[in-house]
């Protein structure tokens, strides 16, 4: 689509709401906030909870429209944007719903989870006047632009690893709080609700990002190992580390856990021969070690991350030519989530005597023993579990992506 042709809107695009419960606010939230600003027109909602009404009446100062399924809110309300904030595996049907409507979209992360679901809705957006934008926003935060710029420029020196530590804690409520959470697949739908599809898919986003050969062209993987656990009874993986190495060559090593026995802000690191440089990115801070290192420029670190609602109403305008997250900006995303479960398989169970557990206000919490010292280990060394010594850790063989157009695991 060539966006310099497109008219500038006679009226502020009109927007429905799909899921208003859950992150689900935020998006109403937002909407509302921009609405009161005249950039856009909040116009209706879609969603079965029995409290969503409820949910709308307090957040929004005006009455809104709901319906009971997403099909009716497209045929109803002429949409120019639709806002999926609904489960991972509702979202390639809904987009391809509103596609068909001719009707661009907002979708959370991830967009989808299959390399086929993907290709088929870039497919799909060819010839129409639609545009996708995906919830990563914080793969445009001025932290982890600073992040690609610093390891793209030379002055860490020679790229040695990009690396992902994440060490969070979730409570059994976490999984407890709708039937998809932890699943492999649901009612015949792929999920892959693991630690890098879901909680931790930010830092995969912005590493892809940061090995890329520029801030619009993330990395593409061409071979995966990974080692995917599970501590709890789920079907997804609670803990991982993964080893990417990039069509470029650059390997990408990421450790994550949510059984974590200390709870730490999350990270992206470029480690380089001469100096290492970590993005906060939910905290928007850059650090440099050593402390000392000289840097001729102080990167810019700056400012939020953008509003990707209100950039896709911008181009939805006319009044903004570039979208900032797009579809097609998280193929690579995409294709490492496929990569890791066609190496590592279903996540393995890690035996008891490994965990330890707690209960505080009614919550169970488990705790994999010394899991946050072995999440640093393997982020800063590029070594996974196995290679780190871990006991109840099996070793892998990498997947290559080679010429991969199809994920069709586990729904047998």
């Amino acid at each position: 689509m060539d966006f310099d042709q497109r008219p500038i809107a006679a009226a502020s695009p009109r927007v429905g709401l799909a899921g208003v419960n859950g992150y689900g606010r935020n998006h109403l939230r937002n909407a509302v906030r921009l609405d009161g600003e005249g950039l856009l027109r909040l116009v209706a909602y879609a969603d079965v909870a029995p409290d969503a009404a409820g949910t709308v009446a307090a957040l929004c100062p005006h009455p809104l429209p709901g319906y009971a399924s997403f099909e009716r809110l497209l045929a109803d309300e002429a949409l120019d944007i639709a806002v999926l904030g609904t489960p991972i595996p509702l979202h390639a049907e809904m987009i391809d719903q509103a596609f068909a409507h001719d009707v661009s979209v907002l979708v959370e992360k991830p967009p989808v989870v299959t390399v086929q679901d993907l290709d088929r809705l870039l497919q799909a957006q060819e010839g129409r006047d639609v545009v996708c934008q995906v919830g990563f926003q914080n793969a445009r935060s001025p932290v982890i632009r600073a992040l690609g710029q610093l390891g793209r420029s030379g002055v860490l020196g020679e790229i040695e690893l990009v690396g992902i530590a994440g060490h969070w804690q979730r409570s059994d409520a976490y999984y407890a709080r709708t039937d998809w959470a932890g699943a492999l697949v649901h009612r015949g739908r792929h999920v892959l609700d693991g630690t890098l599809t879901n909680p931790f898919a930010h830092a995969l986003m912005n590493a892809l990002l940061v090995a890329g050969r520029d801030d619009d062209h993330p990395a593409t993987p061409a071979t995966v190992q990974a080692e995917l656990y599970r501590c709890r009874d789920i079907d997804g993986d609670d803990t991982a580390s993964v080893r990417i190495t990039t069509d470029e060559g650059i390997p990408i090593v990421a450790a994550v856990t949510l059984v974590a026995g200390t709870h730490a802000d999350p990270r992206v690191f470029v480690k380089g021969s001469l100096a290492t440089a970590t993005a906060y990115y939910t905290k928007g801070r850059l650090e440099i070690d050593p402390p000392e290192f000289p840097l001729a420029v102080s990167p810019d670190t700056s400012g939020q991350a953008p509003d990707l609602l209100a950039n896709v109403a911008e181009v939805v305008r006319g009044t903004n030519k570039q979208l900032l997250v797009p579809l097609r900006l998280c193929r690579g995303f995409v294709l490492a989530l496929n990569g890791m479960y066609e190496s590592a398989g279903r996540p393995r169970p890690v035996s008891p005597r490994f965990t330890t557990d707690r209960s505080e206000n009614g919550e169970r919490w488990v705790h994999l023993d010394g899991v946050d010292d072995l999440i640093e280990h393997c982020a800063q060394t590029g070594q996974l579990f196995s290679e780190a010594g871990a006991g109840w850790a099996s070793s892998t063989q990498a997947f290559s992506l080679a010429r991969y157009h199809t994920f069709d695991l586990f729904r047998s």
